[in-house]
């Protein structure tokens, strides 16, 4: 059964056995880890933002439909603060990715 190895400078070869100086897979992977994901943009930030909000937004919507239909007047009435509450936030948050706060 051959394994792969890496050599010392790095280049991934087959062996039956593990030649000296080599390196497992994981051995390799461990002493080489994968760099950290580069820092999403400011308009990769705000379309983050946008999506979250969208979604959020059309729950309340959903939500908001079926107390109109049921005449719920105590769940309209909720849901008209959260939606002011949503749009408070999405306000904050795009505010502070424009003037790089954000994490």
């Amino acid at each position: 059964m051959s394994n792969k190895y890496y050599s010392p400078t790095g280049n991934l070869e087959v062996w039956d056995t593990k030649p000296e100086g080599y390196f497992t897979e994981e051995e390799w992977a461990k002493m080489h880890p994968a760099p950290p994901p580069p820092e999403p943009t400011v308009e990769e930030k705000l379309e983050a933002l946008d999506a979250d909000y969208n979604q959020q937004k059309q729950d309340l919507i959903n939500e908001y439909t079926d107390a109109q239909i049921h005449g719920d007047e105590d769940t309209i009435a909720l849901v008209q603060e959260e939606m002011t509450a949503l749009d408070e936030w999405y306000d904050e948050e795009y505010r502070k990715i424009e003037e790089g706060e954000a994490e």
